[in-house]
């Protein structure tokens, strides 16, 4: 059953991650920051323990969420003094002490969401000097690209499985949320595009993440009144219609950055 998992969880990146590849740089990034990794990741929580368990790890996840800004914080401040392995490992360094000192409180939903809220509120404010657009010289494409994807997948699958039977909803809700894409992110682009222009990218994607967050609160309320699959539907229903509105809005602001002037 866990060989399963890892199968189905490493194809739905190894298909989302083809997708994005072929959608163009606007759609490809609404692609990448919907949730690739955790979806399958709470599919099988479901499966395992039931809708009451996914709507606690889905409250715990919300407040994971600022583990996530902290990983995009750190690697921005060290992707423009250190190279990929240095910069990387001081951001997963931030990721892990934010949850860990998350699993030291009892966080009610209201205090995740509000967690959740002004953390990120908070990155996207004091990050938006590293979210300049910086032009990147092309990018081949990296041979290990969707093995490491499915690889850190398969990881975080594992992983969220094992914690979830030995240590509840509370750890699995945040290893759950580890970020699987923007680490791939990091260490394909950073050799060949330089720390500003990742540090960049990851600094864009923290308003898709918002997207995610809503979702994750929408699945722990659904989750808790209804069954698994109607309340897993209606998280990504909100997660794809998040992303949907940015690529609209997106859209609208070149058309009308286009347009001749009077």
């Amino acid at each position: 059953m866990l060989a399963a998992k890892v199968i189905a969880a490493a194809a739905i990146v190894v298909t989302a991650s083809r997708a994005t590849e072929r959608a163009g740089p606007l759609l490809g990034s609404m692609i990448a920051t919907l949730p690739v990794s955790a979806g399958p990741v709470y599919v099988f929580l479901a499966l395992d323990h039931g809708a009451p368990f996914v709507s606690e790890s889905a409250r715990m996840s919300v407040a994971a969420t600022a583990a996530t800004a902290a990983f995009v914080g750190a690697h921005a401040l060290a992707a423009r003094h250190f190279a990929t392995a240095a910069s990387l490992a001081l951001a997963t360094l931030a990721w892990l002490a934010v949850a860990i000192a998350l699993q030291l409180r009892a966080w009610s939903f209201a205090e995740a969401c509000l967690l959740f809220a002004g953390v990120f509120l908070a990155a996207i404010r004091a990050l938006r000097h590293y979210a300049i657009p910086v032009e990147a010289p092309p990018v081949p494409k990296a041979r290990f690209d969707l093995a490491l994807r499915a690889l850190l997948v398969a990881a975080v699958v594992v992983a969220t499985t094992f914690a979830s039977h030995a240590f509840g909803p509370e750890v699995a809700g945040v290893l759950a949320t580890y970020p699987v894409v923007f680490t791939c992110l990091v260490l394909i682009l950073q050799p060949r595009c330089g720390g500003r222009f990742t540090a960049s990218v990851l600094v864009n994607g923290l308003k898709g993440l918002l997207g995610f967050g809503l979702a994750l609160a929408v699945l722990h309320l659904a989750a808790a009144r209804a069954s698994a699959a109607v309340a897993l539907l209606a998280a990504l229903a909100v997660a794809v219609g998040w992303n949907a509105l940015l690529t609209l809005r997106a859209r609208y602001r070149l058309k009308r950055a286009a347009r001749p002037p009077h």
